[in-house]
Parts: structure tokens; C-alpha cells; sequence
């Protein structure tokens, strides 16, 4: 059905040696949402998105993507995982790289056919690269290999964009640039990212989904210096971002907390 949730989490609790890395989550995303999901690093975002994917069996609970179990539904997941930034050195092209996207998971390793080559040329025209699909990867800024790892997710054919610390390391301007590619392509897929970055993601996303341990889901205009305190211990360092009228205790829309907390693995 139209509205049913696409990922859906009852009551997960996921432990490593015993000791709780998300605990007790419920958790209901719409089609087509756009959610951020933020909290301070080994807090367990990067969990909470493997959790999602079927990459990890929650210890209880139960995990639904797209109406079944994840690990029949994860083809449909285009997933981008944290630090998959590319090797400068290794000798592909932003082509190459996107087409790695139709592989899916590596099972029917052999020759690309012109299907797979007009998806991921279509691929890379939604991120804006086309005219520099035969580039070598080494000649990317680092805004256009972020763009190139969204095409190679995107190559997949997915219904879900999931995307882990996909603006680490870019300058806020590029970060800016991403933010509104995504949102255009949420008029179609329902996308997830994992964000350091809580102040300026907000502006973009529908909901916060903060996670520290236990989840707490927020609409953005709910997002709160109160709620920020919460979640890191400590106020994140709020900068207008272009809007005279910004709320300067508001960590939501228009105030930037911008890279205060440095992603870490989790």
C-alpha cells in the first residue's frame, strides 16, 4: 500500500558482547520521506542503518524493509556505505564506477549489457555528471566523487537511498550542493543519511531521527538547542545560514552546527 512503511522497526535491540548498541526502537518511515539520522559518534547510527539493511540480525525485535524481511528486499536499497570514498589511484572511470552499482551484490559478475549502461548513464544524469562519465576518478573534486558513489547507488534501481556520512570532508558550499540533489531526488525515493552535522542537515530533511542508544524521532521544526543538548551533552555551536530571521537557539532549519562532531565508525 502507498502509505505502508517502507522500513519498519519494532521494538529492535541490538547488542555487541553484551552491551546494548541500540536499545528497545521503534521506528515507522514513510515513502518518499526524508530523514536524517544524528547522534553523537559510537552512538549507533551506522548500526541502526546496517540493522535496516539486514547487514545485522537484530538480537530482538524485529526489522521490516519495504514489507518483508531485509535481506529479500535489499536490491531495492541503493546503500552508500560510510568512508566509501574511492582510491585516487586506482585507474577507473566515473562510468566504471557507477556501473560497479548494477553487480548487485556481486552475483552475476560478467559483462555489463546495454541495459546496465543506459541505467547508469541515467544514473549519473540525475546527479548532474553525464558529460564526465569517461573522466578518470583521480580528476574528481571531492564534491563530484561524492556524486559518483550517489550514482553508483543509484544504478541499483532502488525505491530507498540510504547514505552513510555522505558529506564528511567536503566544504560547506559542496555539502550545500549535495543536500539539494538529494532533495530532488526524494521526489521519487525515499532517502535516509546518516549526518555529523545536525544543525545544517535540518534544513533539507522532514524528520531528525536522533540516536543515542534509544532513538527519538523529531519533525525538523521540532529540532530544539534543548533537544541537540540532549543528544551530544552540549550545545553544538549554532551559525545563521542566510536567514535574517533564524532563531539563533533553534537547531533547526536555518542555524548550522557545522562540523562540530567529526564522523568516527561506530
Amino acid at each position: 500500500m502507498e502509505h505502508d512503511p517502507v522500513i519498519e522497526l519494532r521494538n529492535v535491540t541490538f547488542a555487541y558482547d553484551g552491551a546494548p548498541a541500540i536499545e528497545r526502537a521503534d521506528l515507522a518511515i514513510r515513502p518518499r520521506e526524508f530523514v536524517a539520522i544524528v547522534g553523537p559518534n559510537g552512538g549507533g547510527k551506522s548500526t541502526l542503518l546496517k540493522l535496516m539493511l539486514g547487514l545485522l540480525q537484530p538480537t530482538c525485535g524485529s526489522v521490516r524493509l519495504l514489507g518483508g524481511p531485509p535481506s529479500a528486499a535489499r536490491r531495492r536499497v541503493g546503500y552508500m556505505p560510510q568512508h566509501s570514498q574511492l582510491d585516487p589511484r586506482f585507474p577507473v572511470t566515473v562510468m566504471d564506477v557507477v556501473l560497479m552499482g548494477r553487480l548487485q551484490g556481486g552475483l552475476q559478475f560478467g559483462p555489463y549489457g546495454p541495459a546496465d549502461r543506459r541505467t547508469a548513464r541515467e544514473a549519473l544524469r540525475d546527479v548532474g555528471l553525464e558529460a564526465l562519465r569517461s573522466r578518470p576518478i583521480h580528476a574528481l573534486s571531492g564534491g563530484q566523487r561524492q556524486r559518483t558513489l550517489i550514482a553508483r547507488a543509484l544504478a541499483c534501481e532502488p525505491e530507498i537511498l540510504m547514505l552513510d556520512e555522505p558529506t564528511a570532508n567536503l566544504d560547506m558550499q559542496v555539502e550545500e550542493q549535495l543536500y539539494a540533489l538529494l532533495k530532488e531526488l526524494n521526489r521519487r525515493l525515499t532517502v535516509l543519511l546518516v549526518s555529523h552535522d545536525v544543525g545544517f542537515v535540518s534544513q533539507f530533511v522532514s524528520r531528525v531521527i536522533c540516536v543515542n542508544r534509544t532513538i527519538q524521532a523529531h519533525l525538523t521544526s521540532d529540532v530544539t538547542g534543548e533537544v541537540i543538548r540532549g543528544l551530544y551533552g552540549h550545545d553544538v555551536r549554532m551559525v545563521h545560514h542566510g536567514h535574517p530571521h533564524g532563531d539563533e537557539h533553534r537547531a533547526g532549519r536555518h542555524a548550522h552546527g557545522h562540523h562540530h562532531h567529526h564522523p568516527g565508525t561506530e
